[in-house]
């Protein structure tokens, strides 16, 4: 059963994003859920305006999946969208883009014991589902 799932993670791993996205796609894959997060960025430079619209694209989904890079938390917009969700009682989900102990983990998972796993089918659709709120 497909979740609806907000995607966190930054612009310098969209080659690897829009892979994940579409092996979600790919219907010879166990991995099936409805992305929920942004694809363009938003035409805008007010913060409060973004935020708005990200707050939004919460309001939709049950589960944050953040793609975790070697600099992802380091992102202030990671880091902002993970503590929005997590205020609104969202699940959150790290997946390792390199399967590696260097994608850096953005505090704010480890604050709400969000499973973190690598970049493995399986591991990723029992992780989100398991957080599924």
């Amino acid at each position: 059963m497909a979740r609806r799932v907000f995607l966190s993670f930054v612009e310098e791993d969209i080659q690897l994003v829009n892979l994940f996205r579409g092996q979600a796609r790919n219907s010879n894959s166990d991995l099936e859920f409805y992305d929920f997060s942004i694809k363009d960025p938003y035409n805008s430079e007010n913060e409060s305006y973004i935020q708005q619209q990200i707050r939004y694209k919460l309001d939709l989904v049950s589960v944050t999946v953040c793609l975790l890079g070697y600099n992802t938390y380091r992102s202030p917009w990671v880091n902002w969208e993970l503590r929005a969700s997590a205020r609104k009682g969202k699940g959150l989900v790290g997946v390792r883009l390199h399967s590696s102990s260097s994608d850096g983990i953005p505090s704010v998972l480890r604050e709400n014991n969000a499973e973190i796993v690598n970049w493995v089918h399986d591991d990723i659709i029992k992780a989100i589902r398991r957080a599924a709120r």
